[in-house]
């Protein structure tokens, strides 16, 4: 068994691709329960297969190859199920098994499914050529986020030439109260902060992280009065990162973009002056977004 960066089936990992879309009228229900459903113990059954078959789908997401007898033990389910599971994706076009080894690996289905999905977040597409020209003006990494549950989910990035950069690839994810992009959607979400995160404590990433709710509401309150986010090494040590909501209708936002870097330290003049940029380069998605909609209804958005 191959675990490889950079190959096919890592590529597909990086598409964050939701399960039910991945197997969503593509699985016919007899590969997975041969009797017709007549009680509450064949749907567990039929439930669990389901787990069983996206939890397949994860790990081949991870490696480059792999024969059946390994992907049953590392899911720790019978040789007889995997192969039968990997035989329904495999006519369906999801995996293929190699001639000389025998072993599976992914196809780029997965892959083209999650471009579909990504090519109607349209926020996306319209942020893309701002980010590009905010990492020319501060010569900083950018991003572009959107708030999915307590976490975010990135959409893109652009690099700079750092030497050092945080490893979030787009359909990565990082808990919102550890992120600027993050603690920026989460202080102008209509919503109860507690019904998005929870009540705490919260998972730290490093030893600035917030980890109780007292600390992230009085953290949102001053994000409010200043319109933008500060990550104090508070993802990953030595990286400092400033982020402001995209506002959209009905005092709601659509996403986030933010810029980092790794450093010793972000004085309150640098924060706030980055802080000024990013808002208005927030500010100019959001007006582009309000531009494309009064050509039609476009429908949006990610959310």
């Amino acid at each position: 068994m191959a675990r490889k960066q950079g190959t096919e089936a890592r590529r597909i990992g990086s598409i964050e691709t939701p399960p039910s879309l991945a197997v969503r009228g593509t699985v016919p229900a007899q590969h997975l329960e041969a009797e017709p459903p007549s009680s509450d113990g064949h749907r567990q059954a039929t439930r669990s297969a389901a787990r069983d078959l996206l939890n397949l789908l994860e790990e081949l997401a991870g490696i480059e190859r792999i024969g059946v007898t390994p992907l049953a033990r590392l899911l720790g389910i019978p040789v007889a199920t995997t192969y039968r599971m990997l035989r329904v994706l495999e006519r369906t076009g999801y995996v293929e098994q190699l001639k000389k080894s025998k072993e599976y690996r992914l196809t780029l289905k997965l892959f083209e499914l999650g471009c579909e999905v990504a090519s109607k977040t349209t926020i996306r597409d319209v942020a893309t050529v701002e980010i590009e020209r905010l990492a020319e003006q501060t010569g900083m990494t950018t991003n572009l986020g959107v708030l999915v549950g307590g976490d975010v989910l990135y959409l893109s990035k652009i690099d700079t030439d750092d030497l050092l950069t945080l490893n979030l690839p787009p359909g990565s994810r990082a808990p919102a109260t550890c992120t600027a992009m993050g603690k920026a959607m989460l202080a102008f979400d209509p919503r109860p902060v507690e019904s998005i995160v929870g009540e705490g404590p919260y998972h730290g990433r490093t030893d600035y992280s917030i980890r109780t709710l007292d600390a992230l509401k009085k953290e949102l309150t001053a994000i409010q009065r200043t319109g933008y986010a500060v990550d104090r090494q508070e993802l990953a040590v030595g990286l400092w990162c400033v982020a402001a909501p995209i506002p959209g209708p009905r005092d709601c936002q659509e996403g986030a973009i933010s810029v980092s870097a790794y450093r010793l330290g972000m004085d309150e003049v640098e924060s706030r002056q980055l802080g000024e940029i990013v808002v208005g380069f927030a500010s100019r998605i959001s007006s582009r977004i309000g531009d494309l909609g009064q050509m039609g209804d476009l429908g949006l958005w990610f959310r």
